[in-house]
C-alpha cells in the first residue's frame, strides 16, 4: 500500500516537472497563444479573485499593524517603526502570499476539478482524437492568465494591505497621511516591488502546472476528481511556502 503511494507521488511529480517542460517550449510558439481562452482566464482567475483577495488582505493589514505597534510601544516604548517594519512585512510576505494561497485554494482546485472531469469523462481523448494538444488548449492559457493575474495581484494586495496598515496607524497611533509616506522612502525601495512581482510571477506560474498535472492523472470517476483535487492544493501549498522560503533567502543574500 505504503509502496504504491509512493509510486504514484514519484510519477506525478515526474508528470509535473514534464508539464512545465512542455509549457515552457510552448512560450516560444506562436500557435500556443490562444488569446482568447488566456484573456478568459484572466477575467475568471484574476478578476473574479479580486474581492476575496481584497477582504483578507484589508484584515492581514489591520492585524499586522496593530501586532507590531503593540510590541514596539511594549518593548521599545516607541512607534516611530511602524512605517518601515509594515512595509517590509507587506511587500515581502503579506502582500505576497496571501494571494498565492487563495490562488492554491480556489484558482488550483477549480483548474485540477475541470481537468479531472474532463479526463474521467474522456474529453481529453476527444480533444486528442480531434487534433488538439491538451496542453495547448487547457494548460498554457492558464499558465499565462495565471501569471499576469498573480502580478497584478500583487500589486493591489499590497496595496490594499498597506492603505490599511495607514489607517490604523492614523487613527490609533496618530501618525499623518505625509509623515508616514516620507518614513516609507527610508524603509522600501524599488528592489522590494522587484522581490514582491518576482514572487508573485513564480507563484502564478507554478500554481496552475501542478493542478493540471494531478488533472491529467486524475482516475476513478468523482471519487477521483475530488481526490485529485485535495492532493493538487496540498502539493501547490507545500510548493507556495517552499519557493517562498527560497526566494526570500536568495533575495535577502543578493540584497
Amino acid at each position: 500500500m505504503i509502496s504504491h503511494w509512493l509510486d504514484e507521488q514519484i510519477q506525478t511529480q515526474k508528470e509535473i516537472f514534464s508539464l512545465f517542460g512542455s509549457v515552457g517550449l510552448r512560450v516560444f510558439r506562436k500557435e500556443a497563444w490562444r488569446f482568447h481562452e488566456i484573456i478568459e482566464g484572466i477575467v475568471k482567475i484574476g478578476i473574479g479573485s479580486i474581492p476575496m483577495i481584497a477582504i483578507s488582505t484589508s484584515f492581514a493589514g489591520l492585524v499586522i499593524t496593530n501586532e507590531i505597534a503593540w510590541h514596539m510601544d511594549h518593548v521599545l516604548h516607541t512607534v516611530e517603526m511602524i512605517p518601515g517594519f509594515t512595509a517590509q512585512a507587506i511587500l515581502r510576505e503579506l502582500g505576497i502570499a496571501i494571494p498565492a494561497l487563495i490562488f492554491v485554494g480556489k484558482v488550483g482546485a477549480s483548474v485540477t476539478a475541470e481537468v479531472g472531469t474532463m479526463k474521467v469523462t474522456e474529453q481529453i481523448d476527444a480533444l486528442k482524437l480531434l487534433g488538439i494538444d491538451p496542453i495547448d488548449y487547457l494548460v498554457f492559457p492558464n499558465f499565462i492568465a495565471s501569471i499576469i493575474s498573480s502580478a497584478c495581484m500583487v500589486l493591489i494586495a499590497s496595496a490594499v494591505t498597506l492603505t490599511c496598515a495607514i489607517f490604523v496607524a492614523v487613527n490609533r497611533y496618530h501618525f499623518g497621511i505625509g509623515e508616514y509616506l516620507n518614513a516609507l522612502k527610508n524603509f522600501v525601495g524599488m528592489k522590494d516591488f522587484f522581490c514582491a512581482l518576482t514572487k508573485g510571477v513564480v507563484f502564478g506560474a507554478v500554481i496552475p502546472v501542478i493542478s493540471c498535472a494531478y488533472g491529467f492523472r486524475c482516475k476513478g470517476g468523482a471519487e477521483g476528481v475530488g481526490t485529485a483535487t485535495t492532493n493538487s492544493v496540498v502539493t501547490s501549498t507545500i510548493a507556495v511556502i517552499t519557493l517562498d522560503f527560497i526566494l526570500t533567502y536568495a533575495f535577502t543574500s543578493i540584497f
